[in-house]
């Protein structure tokens, strides 16, 4: 087998850091595209999973309906903000 050409090499090299910058691109697009939930008395106090999903699964009075699997912890992804309501 002949050795690559250093211009080959480079290629390759090349192309991964564009796979690298294009995956980890994508992850951080991910991670922040939860929205913020708004600061309230409910939000403060919930801070099991099971108790944000009793509401969002079952779309409680006027509360969206989780549009994704159950996670571990809503606070990984969804951050609160400052604004209430």
């Amino acid at each position: 087998m002949a050795n690559k050409s250093a211009g080959t090499k480079n290629f390759y090299r090349f192309m991964s850091l564009i796979g690298v910058a294009v995956i980890g691109g994508l992850g951080y697009s991910f991670l922040s595209a939860a929205p913020d939930f708004k600061i309230s008395e409910y939000h403060q106090a919930t801070t099991q999973a099971e108790q944000c999903m009793q509401c969002h699964i079952q779309g409680v009075e006027e509360i969206p309906i989780m549009p994704h699997r159950p996670m571990q912890a809503c606070t990984i992804c969804h951050t609160p903000t400052d604004k209430p309501f």
